[in-house]
């Protein structure tokens, strides 16, 4: 694999963010950015005499033990979560809730969703009248505000001190929502962006899957010639960013944006520059296809399955979709071409963590049998058996290791997704998107699908981007 002139630094460098993450975070980020859902929050259920620990609740346990766990009494909490309709939308948390509450029928679990914006703003405004959920679910710089405002329950005691759990976890995910060494939420699932690749049209045409740049340009001419869409892109979108960051962070995006933050650095530096017109040049290529700017996320997965289009801009939530697809045996997941004049680390990757379920610090100082209840739950979604739930009968992508049985046969798409998640590729701590204020993340995702769809040169992106910037130093 190609790696960028600076790639014996990077291990250093990516060392130093992994450890300063929520601390960064914290001090930086300050806006609502990002997608998902979840309900307005809800009401509690009775109180229980019965006196638990947290630190004494197993989330493996199962029949009797498990049902006794928590204690004899009743015991309601609500779980405020991130699609509107959980079971569809979500069903490997769907799932998980069902199962522990056939082990545990003393507990019951308020399930409830709306969309994120909705979310969101209930969130924000329960927070003031201290109405918030038990669980729930929040964009990570809302998280961190509402952290450092001390609306979150810190969870180091029952979480971090308990390793047989913690050290189930993939690198790092646990560094997203720390602040000064606490622990204040825990990823809902792994973030992931990258490339779906239709192998069979690759092989019609006698291509091999890219690795480097040049390699993709070339394939993606052939592509072209035959009539085929290189890339689906649903342009329309601008959240449909995604493999692009991931690119960004071949052309040093971690060694400028803590500066471009800080106000001593700019988005329109030289790095940021190669990127931009990196993607400027794919467009004149033709990458991408003629109506990208008028063709929405939808109808890019729409162009993908029909086989219009050879590869797609999208990420592992549409692994099960594609299982599911006549096209299953032939759909491969890459992480995007490297760079022969990126910045630092080629071979980097997106396996970080997403935004967090967080518990209401109400709970934990008011109710201590209800919140040893959800300390429960959390250990037993993250836990062995939460975790089988989420991967082997969801084909969702656990932010645990997961070293079940994968039905090969079955689910061909997702037994090669969780190879490409046990690869030696590097990863940041925290996605681009999730790393910058919200209050440009919008426009940062505009910036790479206005040159995309020939909307700005490569400078104009910078400069607009250095404009908002600007306003929010």
């Amino acid at each position: 694999m190609q790696r960028g002139r600076e790639g014996s630094d990077m291990k250093k460098r990516w060392g130093i963010l992994l450890g300063i993450t929520g601390m960064a975070m914290a001090a930086l980020l300050t806006g609502c950015k990002g997608t998902g859902e979840a309900k307005a929050p809800g009401g509690a259920g009775g109180e229980t005499s019965v006196e638990t620990s947290a630190a004494g609740l197993s989330g493996d346990k199962t029949g009797d033990a498990a049902a006794g766990a928590a204690g004899e009494g009743q015991i309601t909490f609500t779980f405020a979560e991130h699609v509107a309709n959980i079971e569809q939308q979500a069903p490997q948390v769907y799932g998980v809730v069902q199962e522990y509450m056939k082990l545990h029928p003393n507990v019951t679990i308020e399930l409830t969703g709306a969309s994120a914006d909705d979310l969101t703003r209930n969130i924000q405004m329960a927070a003031q009248s201290n109405t918030l959920p038990d669980l729930f679910w929040i964009r990570q710089p809302v998280a961190v505000e509402m952290a450092k405002a001390g609306y979150l329950a810190d969870l180091s005691e029952d979480i971090l001190n308990d390793r047989e759990l913690t050290d189930t976890f993939l690198p790092h995910v646990l560094d997203s929502l720390k602040i000064d060494g606490k622990l204040y939420g825990i990823p809902c699932e792994l973030q992931s962006n990258g490339f779906w690749v239709n192998k069979a049209i690759l092989d019609q045409y006698g291509l091999e899957m890219p690795v480097t740049y040049e390699d993709f340009i070339s394939c993606c001419t052939v592509l072209k010639e035959n009539g085929i869409i290189p890339v689906a892109q649903g342009g329309k979108d601008v959240f449909t960013a995604w493999a692009w960051e991931n690119a960004h962070c071949r052309y040093g995006f971690y060694d400028h944006i803590d500066g471009i933050i800080a106000g001593t650095d700019k988005w329109s530096n030289p790095d940021y520059l190669k990127f931009y017109q990196k993607l400027s040049d794919m467009r004149d290529a033709g990458v991408f296809s003629e109506n990208a700017k008028n063709t929405d996320y939808a109808l890019s997965v729409e162009q993908f399955l029909s086989g219009q289009a050879a590869m797609l801009n999208s990420g592992v939530w549409d692994t099960k979709k594609f299982d599911q697809s006549d096209l299953a045996k032939d759909i491969y997941y890459w992480w995007g071409p490297t760079f022969e004049d990126g910045v630092g680390e080629q071979e980097v990757s997106m396996k970080a963590p997403a935004h967090p379920y967080v518990v209401s610090a109400r709970l934990k100082e008011e109710e201590p049998e209800k919140y040893a209840a959800v300390i429960d739950f959390l250990k037993f979604y993250y836990g062995k058996q939460g975790t089988e739930i989420i991967a082997k009968d969801n084909q969702s992508i656990p932010v645990t290791r997961y070293e079940g049985e994968i039905d090969a046969e079955t689910y061909p798409v997702f037994a090669r997704v969780i190879t490409m998640m046990n690869d030696d590729w590097e990863s940041p701590a925290v996605c681009p998107d999730m790393y910058i204020s919200g209050q440009i993340i919008n426009q940062y995702r505009e910036s790479i699908c206005g040159v995309i769809n020939g909307i700005y040169t490569p400078r104009e992106a910078v400069d607009y981007l250095d404009g908002i910037q600007a306003t929010i130093q």
